[in-house]
């Protein structure tokens, strides 16, 4: 099995482990600490997401692209690279910590609709976790220099077992009956412990006099402009994406926020998924364009792209087959129904999302940024006010909504662009690969949901034979409709399979 496979791998069974984990320790929160409790925790997580992507300034991107490129070519260079961006990063979490704590009254007092919990218990819990979890900027920075080697396995180990023991003990403060704030400062703990391991681990790959914060001129000449579009996208791209709960936690309540954010998780797992595979393919793409290999790396790219569009489907498609049952045993029934919808609108949202991550990997490999950069600027102009007005007149369904219409802008932008600049393909063929597997998922998974809604039945036996069902046909359906090289890859890969088996037997 190729690397990059094995990377895939490890990324999927990662990122496929913390689905399972996130949702252990939310039933406990909503259920023994109330949804404002859930909704702070979400607000300030949120909070902490948008100061770690305005300081990471591209940073990580640029590191993965450079080890991968030069870990072997340049290791004197690679030493002041991480020596610099330690510098800007461990600055960042000093100025961005002091920042968050004298300003958390304000985002309590002028922001989030509080009910039950009194303002200090949230100032304080915006304060302990806010700063704690800003540490991910320097831990980024050492996850992304393993992801440079591609040792995706190591970075998914940390991460399950970081989750593992914060859900753990998470389960065990509420059972013993802890508090909010006993949570918070164990969830701030764990986020120490995570960059720990990441430093630990990075430091045996690279010399450890290298992560001693200095500067380089070169460094900076060599990423400046990269990084700079980098950062302008990661900027752009986070406020399009946290637009919907940054609005819905200014006109509703923290709670409606909280339970709307375990829906937008639930969901949003499927970025995990394709990012997944994403992450694993950027160091592929940049040495394969470094090298010239411009044939190895399209039929690369055509695999990965069948993988996602076809792949993801069926994980996309359990999302209202599955959203009802789940969230009443998280949360309550009539919560359930309530983001059934949004959550539905926020699945097709996210495999949109999907169809773009290959391509856009394919973009950064080949040094042009700027097509991302400039599609989530004029975005902000388009997407946000129309996100602001579905949200007003239809809560809930309209922050669903709006991500959709997000990546119709994007598609509408950033495609035609990248299929003439990076792609060197017709336009149409790109929109109908996509619209082939759009329209195989209507006709499975659409109508089997049209005949449960016909036939009035919700039980958990007939969502799971209409999903089964049509799943069955989906795949049949998708092994023919596949590119070629994909399916002779598929066929190895069960031929290998069959040999293991026979040889175990």
């Amino acid at each position: 099995m190729s690397r990059l496979s094995k990377n895939i791998i490890y990324n999927l069974l990662g990122q496929g482990s913390l689905l399972i984990l996130g949702f252990v320790s939310i039933k406990y929160i909503f259920k023994q600490l109330g949804a404002e409790a859930l909704g702070i925790i979400t607000f300030t997580q949120m909070v902490n997401g948008m100061i770690q992507i305005a300081l990471e300034m591209g940073i990580s991107s640029s590191t993965t692209r450079e080890v991968s490129s030069c870990y072997g070519s340049e290791p004197e260079y690679i030493k002041k690279l991480i020596r610099t961006f330690s510098l800007f990063y461990w600055s960042g979490f000093v100025v961005a910590g002091v920042a968050l704590f004298f300003l958390a009254p304000v985002f309590v007092e002028h922001w989030i609709h509080l009910k039950t919990m009194d303002t200090a218990t949230a100032i304080t819990v915006l304060r302990v976790l806010g700063v704690a979890s800003i540490i991910s900027l320097p831990g980024g920075l050492y996850s992304s220099l393993l992801f440079g080697l591609q040792r995706m396995g190591i970075i998914n180990l940390i991460s399950v077992s970081n989750t593992i023991v914060q859900q753990t003990g998470t389960i065990l403060i509420l059972i013993f009956g802890g508090n909010l704030l006993y949570v918070i400062y164990w969830y701030a703990g764990c986020y120490y412990l995570r960059v720990f391991a990441c430093f630990v681990v990075s430091s045996h790959f690279f010399d450890l006099r290298s992560f001693v914060p200095g500067y380089s001129s070169e460094v900076i000449r060599r990423n400046f402009r990269y990084a700079s579009r980098m950062m302008s996208t990661s900027i752009t791209a986070f406020i399009h994406m946290q637009a919907d709960r940054m609005i819905i936690s200014k006109l509703l309540p923290i709670s409606t926020l909280g339970y709307y954010n375990v829906a937008y998780s639930f969901v949003s797992k499927l970025q995990f998924i394709t990012g997944s595979v994403a992450n694993a393919v950027f160091p592929s793409f940049s040495s394969l364009y470094k090298t010239g290999n411009r044939s190895q790396l399209m039929s690369q790219y055509w695999k990965l792209q069948d993988l996602i569009c076809f792949g993801i489907a069926p994980i996309v498609a359990i999302i209202p087959f599955a959203l009802v049952p789940l969230f009443s045993y998280l949360l309550n029934e009539e919560i359930a129904h309530i983001v059934l919808l949004p959550a539905t609108l926020l699945a097709i949202g996210f495999y949109m999302n999907g169809t773009l991550n290959i391509p856009y990997s394919f973009s950064l490999a080949i040094g042009k940024p700027g097509i991302g950069a400039r599609q989530n600027f004029y975005a902000l102009f388009v997407v946000l006010p129309v996100t602001a007005l579905l949200i007003y007149y239809l809560g809930l369904t309209g922050a669903g909504l709006s991500w959709v219409f997000y990546h119709i802008f994007a598609y509408a932008y950033g495609v035609p662009r990248t299929c003439r600049e990076c792609l060197e393909i017709p336009l149409r063929r790109w929109y109908l690969h996509v619209l082939k597997v759009f329209a195989l998922i209507g006709l499975t998974y659409g109508v089997a949901w049209v005949i449960l809604s016909i036939i009035g039945s919700g039980s958990i036996l007939s969502l799971s034979l209409a999903y089964v069902s049509a799943t069955i046909v989906y795949l049949t359906v998708s092994y023919f409709a596949i590119g070629e090289e994909f399916r002779i890859k598929i066929n190895q890969l069960f031929v290998s399979l069959k040999a293991r088996i026979t040889e175990f037997a």
